[in-house]
């Protein structure tokens, strides 16, 4: 079911300058325009710590995305709050959103990099131009990350200096893979649920898989006979235990 919401951010219906409550049957639900920005806005804030340095641009872009998701302002970036006609006293309002935004991203840039980027009208077109420039072809990265992490192996390290590389590892690859959504009418079929619940299963294999066998191995066939498999936490803290016997 769409909500009004959602039909204010794409601009299908009259969108309110601040918050404004909307009756529905019974309930009465807070709305909250895109176009609205609270005292703490401004635009010297730095709105996520990692800095965009060329080649970390994927972490840079999934943690500038969490911080403008958060803001409510992540669709005009993407481009779904269309700028208003000219005349409409909304205009104002989404080019003051606009600058807003350009100074956010480019406050997160390396002072090095953020004097080579073009000047752009609206965020969009910053965010696409810094995507394309830099932006590293997914499949290569992906496969790197996938082999480094079939050859991750304890090799006599610490629980924890080992769990700390494979985490580094599956946060790399968290940063390149593409998160699979449902399509289907009503999202009925729980795809992000399913999916995310079987990436679970295949860390705790990979982590027990790549532990010492002559330490370990007696655990980790205890371990692999449960069922439901336990989390990876729970695995983790068993395997801390075991470490310190």
């Amino acid at each position: 079911m769409v909500s009004k919401q959602d039909l204010w951010e794409e601009g299908k219906i009259e969108q309110p300058k601040d918050k404004h409550e909307v009756k529905t049957g019974d309930k009465r639900e807070t709305c909250v325009s895109p176009y609205d920005l609270n005292s703490n806005n401004n635009s010297r804030n730095i709105i996520t710590q990692v800095q965009l340095r060329g080649e970390n641009y994927e972490e840079w872009a999934r943690a500038m995305q969490t911080s403008l998701h958060a803001r409510r302002k992540w669709r005009f970036v993407e481009g779904i709050v269309e700028r208003p006609k000219e005349g409409t006293t909304k205009l104002e309002d989404w080019w003051t959103v606009q600058s807003m935004l350009i100074s956010w991203i480019l406050n997160t840039i390396e002072p090095r990099l953020r004097s080579t980027i073009s000047y752009a009208e609206n965020a969009k077109e910053l965010w696409s131009d810094i995507q394309e420039r830099f932006s590293i072809a997914n499949g290569p990265r992906i496969h790197q990350f996938k082999s480094e992490l079939v050859g991750c192996k304890q090799g006599g390290m610490t629980i924890v200096e080992y769990y700390g590389k494979l985490k580094v590892l599956w946060d790399e690859l968290d940063n390149y893979e593409k998160v699979l959504v449902c399509t289907c009418a009503n999202y009925t079929c729980n795809l992000s649920t399913k999916l995310e619940t079987q990436k679970k299963k295949e860390k705790v294999h990979k982590f027990l898989m790549g532990l010492d066998d002559a330490t370990y191995g007696r655990v980790c066939s205890s371990l692999l006979t449960c069922d439901p498999l336990s989390s990876l936490n729970r695995v983790y803290s068993i395997i801390i235990q075991e470490e310190h016997v």
